[in-house]
């Protein structure tokens, strides 16, 4: 018996993010909070998008969170707490991955009650959160449509996050035009996160027929786009791609299962500051090369989506490739 599920709605294109528009409107959201990046709340993109919605009747609030590669469940309960002085009935979460867990983390904190760590593991929160529309600004983790929110306890020195029910956004908004601003350190750590999660759901012990066709097409999108980063940052439509290649493999990853390379980043994160798709990047080659070499060679089928023509390989030769 195979199992997925998909609970966000989700808006994809160049100029996507008008869509929020309809989406307050239709659902007749008045009180909504904006949590931005505090870097990308200074970008030309930004602020267009919320001269746009300044232009509405909606009543809004807007929180600029501190960039961090690391967020924790202390800043986590200083955001909620902020929040809960006010009525909010949507909340709006703009930035990389670290903002977006931010954002559907405290929508569950203003329903539930307490700090966060409360709900550290999976399926603690028994009410559903507060609507979020979750919109990326680096392609990589795929915070917006995952049921995962990462946060490191300080005291402990221990990066595990809440998980399950209640943690997907609402709705996800994936317009290229936020990700440009990005910088390139972040851009490229981000879609090394993507690569990771395409590995690690295409081979991981839950995987079915249908994360294997999300993890291949991410793996192919990834594969043949990634690079537009560094060498062609400007191109809308490669970054479309990008931004499509890690929601697709994140789509994999939450209804397969994580592996050991982003297992392994996470003391990386949280002793040396590493970013995370850094460190499960430093992982993922050597755990293909120790897979291979034990005789698992389904690496075959990711070989075949960015070189069909090598048809007369045998799928140990594609995997050492």
């Amino acid at each position: 018996m195979i199992q997925f599920q998909l609970h966000t709605k989700t808006y994809a294109g160049i100029g996507a993010k008008l869509a929020v528009l309809d989406i307050l409107t239709d659902n007749q959201y008045s009180d909504v909070t904006i949590l931005v990046d505090e870097v990308v709340s200074k970008t030309t993109c930004y602020q267009q998008f919320e001269k746009q919605l300044s232009g509405t009747d909606k009543a809004f609030t807007m929180h600029a969170l501190r960039s961090s590669a690391e967020p924790d469940y202390d800043y986590l309960d200083e955001v909620a707490s902020n929040l809960r002085k006010n009525k909010v009935d949507c909340i709006i979460g703009i930035g990389g991955g670290s903002v977006l867990d931010i954002t559907k983390a405290a929508a569950i904190l203003l329903t539930n009650p307490g700090k966060g760590v409360a709900y550290r593991g999976f399926d603690k929160a028994h009410i559903p959160a507060v609507p979020t529309i979750c919109i990326p600004t680096t392609a990589g983790t795929g915070s917006e449509i995952t049921i995962n929110a990462v946060f490191t306890s300080l005291n402990e020195n221990k990066k595990l996050g809440i998980n399950g029910r209640y943690l997907n956004a609402t709705y996800a908004i994936l317009d290229p035009e936020f990700t440009i601003s990005a910088p390139e350190k972040v851009a490229v750590s981000s879609g090394v996160d993507a690569l990771v999660h395409t590995l690690e759901s295409f081979v991981g012990t839950k995987n079915n027929m249908i994360t294997r066709m999300y993890a291949k097409e991410a793996f192919k999108l990834l594969y043949e786009n990634l690079p537009c980063i560094v060498h062609d940052p400007d191109n809308l439509e490669k970054r479309f791609r990008v931004q499509l290649g890690a929601y697709y493999a994140a789509t994999s990853l939450f209804n397969s299962s994580s592996g050991i390379a982003g297992g392994l980043s996470y003391p990386l994160g949280v002793f040396y500051k590493v970013p995370h798709g850094i460190g499960g990047g430093m992982f993922a080659l050597p755990v293909v090369k120790y897979n291979v070499s034990h005789g698992y060679y389904d690496y075959a089928s990711l070989y075949d989506v960015i070189a069909p023509e090598d048809y007369a390989l045998t799928a140990e030769q594609k995997c050492e490739k």
